[in-house]
């Protein structure tokens, strides 16, 4: 019989992070704005058997954000931020070994003027493998066999008939004897604040026995607003657990025009509040990437840039199906709409399913 203990870990080091403070030039009354040098020591990540290939951190305060995948020699990582005015900044550490996220790290730290402080983040270990297999999983926290989800967000969850509707047709497609049930709460242009202040929201989680309840944030908010998404994402897990369902993250594709600079800046946000919830992340955005990477002529994009056409909905429902059942989608009959051809189907379903086995832990 195959154990596999769950657990989870921490580095026993330290990330210091050096901001050097602004000041100002009494002559011109110009601010004079400093570098945030970065030095993280991978030593404990090494001791342990990895072998780290990136470093990516990110920067966060109020509508700036700003990323970067450190340098790497030998057993130090490095890297510098330029030009930061003052004020509180968020920061955000990812490692990884090859695809595999192995940790994270979280913390805040302030710029001040004049000065210097001294930012301390322990990071969290996600994952390792040695003779000892640990494995720490969000599968563990969706039902084996769920039978009620619901989605709650905006336009991108209800584009092109519902994600949530073409979810439940795969699942059906799959095997036509289960119980399945997939709606949603959907309202254009809604926030999950939005989506906490509707009664309409509220009443229909509590109301319903759900297994699974998907929250979809506004596409820039994560981004722009990291804060406001984290404050209502929690609000909104609280009243979920409490009816016994489970929060989970429904990771979007970000705009068309913006694609690169914005994805990095998205998972590190989801990452982040799916890490504090025990909540997990589906990483739709991850799919879409991966896509265009593979074929980058066929779009997944509305005419707006913004909304999925029907091949973009559908490659997200394939996502969810092979995230909540744990199976692959590949070769499920079920197609959401005709102007999908089979080669194209069976592309998205691959896709999805190489997701899954890319950035499921």
């Amino acid at each position: 019989m195959e154990v596999i203990i769950k657990t989870i870990l921490f580095f026993s080091i330290i990330f210091i992070i050096v901001f050097s403070g602004c000041s100002i030039d009494e002559t011109s009354g110009v601010i004079q704005t400093e570098d945030l040098p970065i030095t993280l020591s991978l030593a404990p990540a090494f001791e342990q058997g990895f072998n780290v290939t990136r470093v990516s951190v990110t920067i966060t305060r109020d509508g700036f954000i700003d990323s970067m995948n450190l340098t790497i020699e030998d057993s130090t990582a490095y890297g510098t931020f330029y030009d930061l005015q003052v004020g509180i900044y968020e920061i955000f550490v990812e490692v990884y070994d090859g695809d595999t996220l192995i940790a994270t790290g979280y913390g805040i730290g302030e710029v001040v003027a004049g000065e210097t402080t001294i930012v301390y983040i322990i990071l969290e270990l996600c994952e390792f493998t040695g003779n000892l297999e640990i494995i720490v999983e969000w599968g563990d926290l969706i039902p084996p066999v769920p039978e009620k989800i619901l989605f709650i967000g905006n336009s991108i969850t209800y584009w092109n008939g519902g994600v949530d509707t073409h979810l439940e047709n795969l699942a059906l497609s799959a095997d036509s004897l289960q119980n399945i049930e997939c709606s949603n709460v959907t309202f254009g242009g809604y926030t999950l604040e939005n989506h906490y202040n509707n009664p309409t929201t509220i009443e229909e989680i509590q109301q319903e026995n759900w297994d699974i309840v998907v929250l979809q944030e506004m596409t820039s908010r994560p981004v722009n607003d990291p804060e406001l998404f984290y404050e209502y994402a929690t609000l909104l897990d609280s009243i979920i657990t409490e009816t016994g369902a489970q929060t989970v993250f429904f990771f979007s594709w970000p705009f068309q025009d913006s694609f690169e600079e914005m994805i990095e800046a998205q998972a590190a946000a989801f990452n982040y509040i799916g890490a504090q919830l025990d909540a997990p992340v589906i990483p739709v955005a991850r799919a879409w990437q991966l896509s265009i990477q593979e074929d980058p002529l066929l779009n997944l994009y509305d005419n707006d840039g913004n909304h999925p056409n029907h091949h973009g909905t559908y490659l997200a429902a394939c996502v969810f199906y092979a995230y909540f059942w744990n199976q692959s989608p590949v070769e499920i009959p079920y197609v959401s709409d005709d102007s999908i051809t089979e080669e194209e189907q069976l592309f998205l379903q691959d896709i999805a399913w190489d997701t899954y086995e890319l950035y499921n832990p």
